[in-house]
């Protein structure tokens, strides 16, 4: 690709882009290209240089798609949607009008520990 191309597309992601990541990393390589310095990018965007120096270093090995967030990131969930949707759902249709117990064998079946509120957002997001 030319510079100019790729300079369009940051440009675009820069004002379009999904993420406020997105469009900073875009942002930052743009601002690069007009002859910033690393450390001026450092404190225009309140990062570490490490920071930008990743940013540069990744788009230089991954071009354009280096900006998205990449998956994985975060924390983990802790309930399984296949499998543990399985047992609670076994939990719960033996005690249908008493979801404490149901909480309480599903944590002591499952070996886990989550509260009771967590219990409660995977009950109503899988609606069980």
């Amino acid at each position: 690709m030319t510079t100019t191309v790729i300079l369009n597309k940051l440009s675009y992601i820069k004002n379009n882009g999904a993420t406020k990541q997105e469009r900073h990393r875009a942002h930052a390589l743009l601002l690069l290209n007009t002859g910033k310095s690393k450390n001026e990018l450092a404190e225009i965007f309140e990062v570490s240089q490490r920071t930008i120096y990743n940013w540069i270093n990744d788009f230089k090995a991954d071009g354009i798609k280096s900006l998205a967030i990449k998956k994985g990131r975060g924390r983990k969930t802790l309930l399984n949607e296949d499998s543990d949707k399985i047992i609670i759902s076994g939990f719960i249709k033996l005690y249908p009008h008493q979801p404490k117990k149901a909480y309480a064998l599903s944590v002591e079946k499952l070996s886990i520990k989550i509260s009771y509120k967590t219990f409660k957002r995977f009950l109503k997001k899988h609606s069980i």
